[in-house]
């Protein structure tokens, strides 16, 4: 995840074919159980992560008269607890295993307890830590904190070895000083609520309170922020989605709170329509950083892993086969989890599929997702990027219609949505214009401009623009009709933009700009690893990409279909 997590954890042919999970799940539970990757898999992790820790260990800092000795820097040179607390769990993770070269070493081990002892000594008298990017005293970092090293304290302390009698030390001072924090202090964001009932569940799970207990029953009593669809507030299904499934679980296990645990299964029933081909996750919806990134199914990893074992859920054992088989290299964060739950090594219940052709619209998130096997579609509401074609490893990472009507209000966003069939119609309509002079009796005198607002002048010279886009989609081919209208005379840009890595033949370059092309009366093709996606046909009435008023232009290879209002232009993509 390329985000703010980064310093916390490293780790169609139409809607009759939508999938119900509730039949999938009623179909497959009787299927009979097969052995995991168990082991093995832990084996292969553990290999992963063996081959980064002589690397780290040089990174550690050794000045017995810095608050910094036994920490670590990040790669702007900056020590801070973030990048400690990673080598802390990487590092155990190896010494832990048994399946690791460093398993029981005694350099790894007194590495460790430099470490953890570095953390103690920064951590502030109220028992906070800071996120020195952002944070300062963070109650909510803080908690990420207990929650990423619980696992860890367990995994430590079930080893029963007297040699980690001082570490096992630090850890404890650590955890039980946190509780000062946790206990009165306040969140930024919607996600951190969670994640600190979790690190209190996991506190309570240690060094029982009632005070502990009563604080989680304070943050809950607001009510959990998750819609009808199964997605959270923030709908950060890149980064903060999979958090909060995992601090629900967490929460839902240690106070045998199964209403909790309901909370994580609605949204990864919902998660199921949002993994894209190779395991790619769509992120262009959400209202957190992680929109801007690309990010995958892996953050999900343990939260399938726990229902496929405890649900029995073939679905759901699906997807853990899926990333143990495709993108095990990013699983070593999950070491020390496998290490505290042995039972996840187990074998589970035998995979069926995760949906892979469906027709979906989740209302209250504003996304269409339909998929037919490797060519997947995402539509976004309210949303610049009203649509991202995923073929294979071809990608068109977004498209976005812009004019420019009174700067920003001419870029498309959907307000209103119609389905019909096989068909959605997303529409616009913007009215702007100038502004009358101020009315005389509510004139203060003094010339401020501030104090007499537009709201209380009269508009005139109305001016207005419509927008009308139907998407029609069938049979792996997508018809995307376009009209623009009202005001004459403004000038219009359909901007899709291609993730690089690929080869764009049929469009002329744009002379003003690198990386941006347009496509003339012809037809277009974007070609990845034998994937091709072919698009058209083009216009260009003027050669003006991102024009005043639209959204900076993306990263990658973007092509730009160009004319004047009144607009009306029908386009192709396959």
């Amino acid at each position: 995840m390329k985000n703010d997590t980064n310093g916390r954890r490293d780790f169609i042919k139409n809607s009759g074919l939508a999938f119900s999970l509730m039949a999938l799940n009623s179909n497959f539970l009787m299927a009979n159980e097969d052995n995991g990757m168990g082991d093995e898999l832990l084996k292969k992790l553990s290999s992963f992560n063996d081959g980064i820790i002589e690397p780290l260990l040089l990174k550690q800092i050794s000045h017995p008269d810095s608050r910094w000795d036994g920490g670590v820097k990040d790669i702007y040179e900056v020590p801070h607890a973030h990048a400690t607390m990673n080598f802390v769990i990487k590092l155990s993770s190896a010494y832990a295993s048994p399946f690791s070269k460093f398993y029981l070493s005694n350099r790894l081990r007194k590495a460790i307890t430099k470490a953890m002892k570095c953390i103690v000594l920064v951590q502030h008298d109220d028992g906070t830590i800071d996120l020195h990017s952002t944070n300062f005293h963070s109650t909510p970092d803080t908690a990420f904190f207990v929650n990423y090293l619980s696992p860890v304290y367990i995994v430590l302390k079930s080893l029963d070895q007297l040699k980690l009698k001082d570490l096992i030390s630090y850890f404890e001072i650590f955890l039980k000083k946190t509780s000062k924090c946790l206990l009165i202090g306040g969140a930024h964001t919607a996600n951190h609520r969670w994640v600190i009932c979790s690190a209190l569940a996991r506190l309570n799970s240690f060094f029982p309170s009632s005070a502990l207990v009563d604080r989680i029953d304070t943050w809950l009593n607001e009510g959990v922020d998750l819609d009808p669809d199964g997605q959270y507030t923030e709908k950060s299904v890149g980064a903060y989605s999979p958090v909060c499934n995992e601090m629900f679980i967490t929460m839902g296990r240690l106070m045998n709170r199964d209403d909790l645990l309901d909370v994580a299964r609605k949204n990864l029933n919902m998660t199921l329509y949002y993994i894209q081909p190779g395991g790619e996750v769509l992120t262009n919806a959400s209202g957190r950083q992680d929109s801007e990134n690309i990010s995958d199914v892996t953050g999900y990893y343990y939260s399938y892993l726990y229902f496929s074992h405890r649900d029995k859920n073939p679905v759901y054992a699906a997807v853990c086969d899926f990333i143990e088989n495709k993108l095990p290299h990013k699983l070593t964060p999950f070491i020390t989890y496998l290490l505290e739950d042995k039972s996840f090594r187990n074998k589970r219940i035998s995979a069926t599929q995760f949906p892979k052709q469906y027709f979906k619209r989740f209302k209250y998130s504003g996304v269409f997702r339909i998929r037919q096997s490797n060519f997947d579609v995402s539509i976004i509401e309210n949303n610049p990027t009203f649509l991202s074609l995923i073929k294979g490893s071809a990608v068109l990472q977004s498209i976005r219609l812009g004019s420019t009507f009174f700067g920003s209000r001419g870029q498309f966003t959907a307000e209103n949505v119609e389905v019909k069939k096989n068909q959605i119609i997303l529409t616009k309509s913007v009215k702007h214009g100038y502004f009358q002079p101020f009315p005389k009796n509510k004139i203060i005198g003094d010339g401020v401009y501030s104090k007499m607002p537009r709201e209380e002048r009269r508009l005139s010279e109305p001016q207005v623009i419509n927008y009308k886009l139907i998407i029609t989609i069938l049979d792996q081919i997508i018809q995307l009709s376009i009209e623009v209208t009202g005001t004459e005379h403004v000038l219009v840009s359909l901007e899709m933009n291609f993730r690089k890595g690929g080869k764009l033949s049929g469009v002329i370059s744009d002379k003003n700009r690198a990386d941006s092309y347009f496509l003339k009366e012809d037809w277009g093709t974007y070609e990845k690893d034998d994937n091709v996606i072919t698009f058209g046909p083009g216009k260009i009435e003027h050669q003006w990409g991102t024009m005043r008023g639209m959204q900076e232009k993306p990263n990658g290879n973007t092509v730009y279909i160009n004319g004047h209002t009144p607009f009306k232009h029908v386009i192709e993509i396959s």
